[in-house]
């Protein structure tokens, strides 16, 4: 399903055990690690755990020095909780269930919240595990499109509230939005929001990217709007350290968390005693490792403005909302000298120049379109590789 669609589709359920192979993990796995320049990736530039510690207080550092490396609880480090509740206005540590990365959390919540014969509506382009881990819990799922208007995106606000209707389970709200960088405005998620909850429809918010917007401020999340909605939240973009593999889910839906801790003793049981530790350091944090990602972000974004206008030949590049992560198109020019394939115009970067970005219609983009990612500091090597290659 291509995002610039007229009408929304509905996909039918699936089961876990028979789901497609992800199709950007499968890429990376045979690209990412080996090639120097990761201009496909969503998160952005790493810390080392060197570079992290100056951020712990006094009793954080102990910690650190004197962790015991065994089992943890379920629900994650209470203190690790408490840090990220303070994120998220009204919600205590209770509130606050700690997953191996956003991608469990996206699980639990998933398994917990959906059932055989439920519908549910999420956005396209996407991520893929928000289209086949809905459809694996047996729900039908429609999918709504990203408005576009040239090679910039919007939030499709009026097309998702008509979506809203009784008899919807669910809807998968990802914003601020992979990979197209749109978001929703405070007005447009509270609006949202409350017709969900008019009709009886939980709102699951992927909300990874939420404070690296650019154009808007950032607005609450969903579940300061609502008791029923569920946020999911990770250390790996905001922060830059997608290594440590902590995400969570908040939600004041008690008898939800409940399920969902049930299913996570059958999954990874608890996450890391080291990564809980560090994460706390990091959230209690977050205010500046934002910043230090922004900061990175918005000299980038500059860059690659300056350099689509100067080699329209190369790319067409639109700067987003939010995010650290946008969505390019292969220039014609480039495009017809391999023959209009886009994928021979990806291995050319890859080969010539090292670049690696990551195939557009591995999220449901057209096939000249690209995820391209600028939160990384060598982003200014990178564009240069990709201008000697031609």
């Amino acid at each position: 399903m291509t995002p610039d669609a007229d009408e929304a589709v509905w996909l039918p359920p699936t089961r876990l055990g028979a789901v497609p192979d992800f199709e950007l993990e499968r890429f990376f796995d045979r690209f990412e690690f080996d090639l120097p320049y990761q201009l496909g990736s969503s998160d952005p530039q790493t810390l080392s755990i060197g570079e992290l510690l100056p951020y712990a207080d006094e009793r954080q550092r102990e910690r650190w020095h004197t962790l015991r490396l065994g089992y943890r609880t379920a629900a994650g480090d209470p203190d690790l909780r408490a840090a990220i509740a303070a994120l998220y206005p009204g919600r205590g540590p209770d509130d606050v269930l700690v997953a191996v990365g956003a991608a469990e959390a996206l699980m639990l919540t998933f398994a917990a919240a959906l059932a055989p014969g439920d519908r549910a509506i999420s956005l396209t382009p996407a991520y893929q595990s928000l289209h086949e881990l809905p459809r694996a819990m047996g729900a039908d799922l429609e999918l709504v499109p990203v408005e576009r208007e040239g090679d910039a995106w919007r939030f499709p606000f009026e097309r998702l509230m008509e979506a809203l209707r009784p008899g919807i389970a669910a809807l998968v709200l990802n914003t601020p939005h992979n990979p197209t960088g749109v978001a929703a405005t405070a007005e447009q998620l509270s609006a949202v929001v409350e017709r969900c909850d008019e009709a009886g429809i939980r709102v699951i918010g992927d909300e990874v990217y939420r404070g690296l917007e650019w154009s808007l401020r950032t607005p609450p999340s969903v579940t300061e709007l609502s008791d029923r909605a569920v946020a999911v939240g990770v250390t790996s973009k905001v922060y830059g350290l997608a290594g440590l593999r902590i995400g969570w889910l908040v939600t004041g839906d008690a008898a939800l968390r409940t399920r969902a801790m049930a299913i996570k003793d059958y999954t990874t049981l608890c996450a890391a005693g080291p990564s809980e530790v560090l994460a706390t350091i990091a959230v209690g944090a977050h205010a500046r490792l934002r910043d230090r990602t922004r900061t990175t972000c918005e000299a980038n974004m500059s860059r690659l403005e300056a350099f689509a206008a100067e080699r329209p030949d190369l790319l067409a590049w639109v700067r987003p909302d939010a995010t650290t992560i946008s969505v390019g198109r292969i220039g014609a020019p480039l495009l017809g000298r391999h023959r209009g394939e886009p994928e021979a115009v990806l291995a050319h970067w890859r080969e010539r120049a090292g670049v690696v970005v990551a195939p557009g219609p591995a999220f449901g983009c057209a096939p000249d379109e690209f995820r391209l990612g600028f939160g990384r500091a060598d982003l200014p090597e990178a564009l240069a590789a990709l201008a000697a290659a031609g």
